[in-house]
């Protein structure tokens, strides 16, 4: 991915989001915030506009929450979003290509990826899934909120195109390495993760996931 791209696109994220999709992704973002109310250490990858973080924080008390994306003009839009109303929260933004950044190791006891892992190919979610569990701890949790390929065929029939133009678009306009939706759940059992709760929208085409660590 490149800064450069994604930077274009931020002013327009927002409307094209609800244009195609109304306000169904942001319920698949923040399904599972009752489960996450008590954690301390939070990573956020690819949050871009901070919609996810600005509801994290109405609902979890105080945590130490490190926000990455590698737009500088969407972490300046999440940051105009949620303002001063931190609610005791601190919170640290990095601009960085999230392959280029050292994670830490047993750091944080929750990591985002909301419509973020998408952006990759296979080979790359293997890479990204090991960084993730070693930043997690023991009984850590992993939230992956996306889009989803359903077992029906007669939902694959409707879905698939779609999938396929938003993959054209987005190839396109921010040069992502994917060229079609990776489902990771193999990565994540693999790498110690057990899967707790899922939920699912649009005839599921949006599926969120709570993972955690062994």
């Amino acid at each position: 991915m490149n800064n450069h791209y994604f930077d274009k696109l931020a002013p327009w994220y927002l409307f094209l989001e609800k244009l195609s999709f109304g306000n169904q992704l942001q319920k698949c973002r923040t399904t599972q915030l009752e489960r996450l109310t008590e954690v301390k250490n939070v990573l956020i990858l690819g949050d871009g506009n901070g919609r996810f973080l600005q509801s994290f924080i109405t609902t979890n008390k105080s945590a130490k929450i490190d926000s990455l994306d590698i737009s500088k003009k969407m972490i300046a839009l999440a940051q105009n979003r949620i303002g001063l109303n931190l609610n005791g929260h601190q919170v640290n933004f990095i601009n960085t290509d999230v392959f280029k950044w050292e994670f830490p190791k047993n750091k944080y006891d929750l990591v985002v990826t909301n419509f973020f892992l998408d952006c990759f190919t296979f080979h790359e979610l293997t890479k990204l899934t090991e960084k993730i569990s070693f930043s997690l701890i023991p009984k850590g949790k992993l939230i992956y909120g996306d889009f989803n390929i359903p077992n029906s065929n007669f939902k694959k029939l409707l879905i698939l195109p779609l999938l396929s133009i938003m993959y054209c678009f987005f190839k396109i306009f921010t040069h992502i390495s994917a060229q079609s939706l990776n489902d990771p759940s193999s990565l994540f059992t693999k790498n110690g993760f057990i899967l707790e709760n899922e939920k699912h929208q649009l005839g599921s085409l949006l599926k969120s996931q709570l993972w955690v660590k062994t």
